[in-house]
């Protein structure tokens, strides 16, 4: 049966699965509740009421994509849904809601604050149909309700029989489609803006699926890391470094970088130093061109196993970079303690940078910090001509987007390096 919200909202989502099916993005589902207004009442009259309703749909529409859906459900509930890339975009938007509501408000000479619960919920990982992606979103929403203010909950941690004929495949599937070459790897070019060359490339991961055809990356590394997987596929991607630099060699490209994304189930595992040891020890790889790619998430635990673990991979001349900065909570403590040689800027802080000075000042402010800090800077998701002039002016910088090069194989990539 139909959940109880707006028919034209349920006739949207629709559609949007319909778009989502068919590309390799995922349908984030945001249920949103703030939480504890009903004191309010006391306070506040029927203009102040709206005035407060007001208030919060302008402050959540400034969070909104034209193609994202909005929707007022109840007594402050709102929908929101909208096409993310993986499950760790879906999380980082709703920490980003809750920060745009951290400031208090003010209403008939009070103050108080708003605290949010949300659930949320992905298709396809989650959910198959309209009422499953609802449902999940809203019963892990009441789940994280009991547990405190501002909490966030992730359906897909713990997926369900309902949402997983996909789930299930690929879990079955993922450990033979190593051994069955259906998982390959493409080659994002990165640009360096000074010398206006491509002087490196992230190895990035895809899944050619024989039942279900391409399969997004970000549906199988998570599963991967659920079910162990990761790190055969994270060995195999350094294999695959390996390979590639020797068709760097003989084509005489010198100096040039190939990135690996080290998950962090992997990296803190106690074999993870001797797998590393024993891959430069038995295959050609140029370590000193060779960097690692950890996210911010890793920094927040175990810091000081963590530095010994990056320590030792320094003595093998082994590079880290730190990926998706300023997405996560990485103080600077973190930058001065951890051996870490170079930020990847996420994309959220260039799309459309051209046009906002906030972003502009923000970037301008972690590229002097990167080089007080003597790190280098990667921007990442640059895909226009007017985010790409802006960059321009930062001439120790490297570029990573589709403005300059797609994710390409490995003979592909060769020759746009040999034509540039």
């Amino acid at each position: 049966m139909k959940q109880s919200v707006p028919e034209d909202l349920y006739t949207q989502l629709g559609q949007k699965i319909s778009l989502t099916s068919s590309g390799p993005n995922l349908l984030a589902l945001y249920y949103i509740a703030f939480d504890d207004l009903a004191y309010l009442d006391d306070v506040m009259d029927r203009i102040q009421e709206d005035f407060l309703i007001e208030k919060i749909d302008k402050k959540i529409h400034s969070l909104l994509d034209a193609a994202d859906l909005y929707s007022k459900i109840g007594a402050y509930q709102y929908i929101i849904a909208h096409d993310v890339e993986s499950a760790k975009d879906a999380e980082e938007f709703a920490k980003h809601f809750i920060h745009t509501f951290s400031e208090p408000c003010i209403i008939n000479s009070h103050m108080f604050y708003l605290f949010a619960s949300i659930g949320i919920s992905l298709y396809s990982i989650d959910a198959q149909t309209i009422d499953e992606l609802i449902n999940t979103a809203k019963s892990t929403m009441k789940q994280v309700q009991k547990k405190g203010k501002n909490l966030i909950g992730m359906g897909q941690t713990q997926p369900t029989f309902a949402s997983s004929e996909l789930y299930a495949s690929i879990m079955r599937d993922l450990p033979a489609a190593l051994e069955n070459n259906e998982i390959y790897f493409v080659y994002q070019l990165q640009y360096a803006i000074g010398t206006k060359r491509f002087t490196g490339a992230e190895i990035l991961a895809r899944w050619e699926h024989p039942h279900y055809g391409p399969i997004s990356p970000s549906l199988f590394i998570p599963i991967a890391e659920q079910n162990g997987m990761i790190a055969p596929l994270t060995i195999h991607s350094i294999i695959t470094a390996s390979k590639a630099f020797e068709v760097l060699q003989a084509e005489r490209i010198h100096d040039f970088t190939l990135s690996v994304n080290i998950s962090p189930s992997f990296l803190m595992t106690s074999q993870f130093n001797e797998t590393i040891k024993f891959l430069t020890s038995n295959y050609a790889l140029d370590t000193e061109k060779l960097r690692f790619e950890i996210t911010e998430e890793v920094l927040m635990d175990h810091t000081d196993y963590l530095k010994q673990t990056l320590l030792t991979l320094k003595q093998y001349n082994i590079k880290i970079e730190l990926d998706d900065f300023g997405t996560g909570y990485t103080s600077l403590k973190h930058l001065a303690y951890l051996p870490i040689d170079a930020l990847k800027i996420d994309k959220s802080f260039v799309t459309d940078i051209d046009t906002s000075e906030k972003k502009q000042s923000l970037f301008r402010a972690i590229t002097e910090m990167a080089r007080a800090l003597d790190m280098e800077v990667i921007a990442e998701g640059i895909e226009t001509e007017e985010e790409h002039q802006f960059i321009q002016n930062f001439p120790a910088i490297t570029a990573q987007g589709y403005k300059y090069a797609k994710p390409l194989p490995l003979e592909a990539m060769v020759k746009c390096i040999q034509h540039t």
